[in-house]
């Protein structure tokens, strides 16, 4: 059985940057929430209190997110072979189940408040909120590069990005309020919060859901990477394949190879052009167990 383990040391966002970023969003995030839970219950504001909450669940979220990606860069094991990778993958499915909870609170609140809205300040929500856009904006912008390839950052930066929306829809109400005294905005912009997060969060949680059980990632099209594979010079088929997430960043291919003269020089050969292939399809780690040429119909057998 051949194996080659490629690690990716070179990632677009360092770790010590990103260690800043999560600290900071953190800090940043929780000293607003603080603000926002105090200015919403003295001024009775459920949209201020609701979208608090979310910050809280923000900040909850960016600790999380954080405690994964430390416990993912951890070495394996002998009880741990691939170490802790899978913590970052397991971090996005609690930020997303966690998100879901917190929305479901502030709907269920936001329709008992329909039957006897409180005396709102319109001013006071605007401004609150409006500081939330700013701080949540910056805070996601802060993520945005390191998203791109991490569905454990993609969890803390949609969670940052929803937030700085749901901020201009309670500036949006606050401002309502102010002009027209109707205090039954506030509710229901607290539903429409609800709702832009169920939206927003429902492809975390599949997504992530979907890593948990080793399903092929999202990002890779595993029929086409088969059927290159198997064009290459050398290879009779391709069979026993497997592409799992082994971790929020990383990717891991194994699979059984049927070569036509197997000899060492051609195993280092094809192993050289599919680990080359799939390195630049986002694919790490790859294990190869390679095979005398014999009858096989099956691209994949299991």
């Amino acid at each position: 059985m051949e194996h080659n383990h490629d690690h990716q040391h070179h990632h677009e966002v360092s770790s010590e940057n990103l260690n800043r970023v999560f600290f900071i969003g953190i800090g940043l995030n929780a000293l607003f929430t603080l603000i926002e839970f105090f200015f919403g219950y003295l001024n009775n504001s459920l949209a201020l209190l609701s979208d608090a909450s979310h910050n809280l669940s923000d900040v909850a979220s960016l600790i999380i997110s954080l405690i994964g990606m430390k416990l993912a860069q951890k070495a394996a094991t002998l009880s741990y072979t691939y170490g802790y990778k899978k913590a970052s993958i397991l971090a996005s499915l609690i930020n997303a189940v966690f998100l879901f909870i917190v929305v479901f609170g502030i709907i269920r609140e936001a329709i008992e408040r329909f039957s006897s809205p409180p005396e709102i300040s319109g001013n006071i929500i605007m401004i609150v909120a409006g500081i939330g856009v700013v701080i949540n904006s910056l805070s996601a912008f802060l993520f945005f590069k390191g998203q791109k390839n991490d569905i454990n950052i993609k969890g803390a930066f949609l969670h940052l990005m929803v937030d700085a929306l749901v901020s201009i829809g309670v500036v949006i109400s606050g401002l309502i309020i102010r002009y027209t005294q109707w205090n039954l905005v506030d509710p229901i912009i607290s539903i429409l919060i609800g709702v832009v997060i169920l939206i927003t969060t429902w492809g975390l949680l599949k997504e992530s859901i979907r890593l948990v059980i080793d399903a092929v990632p999202k990002s890779i099209n595993a029929t086409q990477i088969i059927e290159h594979l198997n064009k290459l010079g050398g290879i009779v088929s391709i069979h026993h394949v497997h592409i799992w997430a082994l971790s929020s960043q990383m990717n891991a291919f194994s699979a059984h190879v049927q070569i036509t003269n197997d000899t060492i020089e051609q195993r280092e050969i094809i192993k050289g052009e599919m680990k080359h292939y799939l390195a630049r399809k986002n694919i790490k780690h790859v294990t190869l167990e390679f095979e005398q040429n014999k009858q096989c119909d099956a691209t994949i057998c299991h």
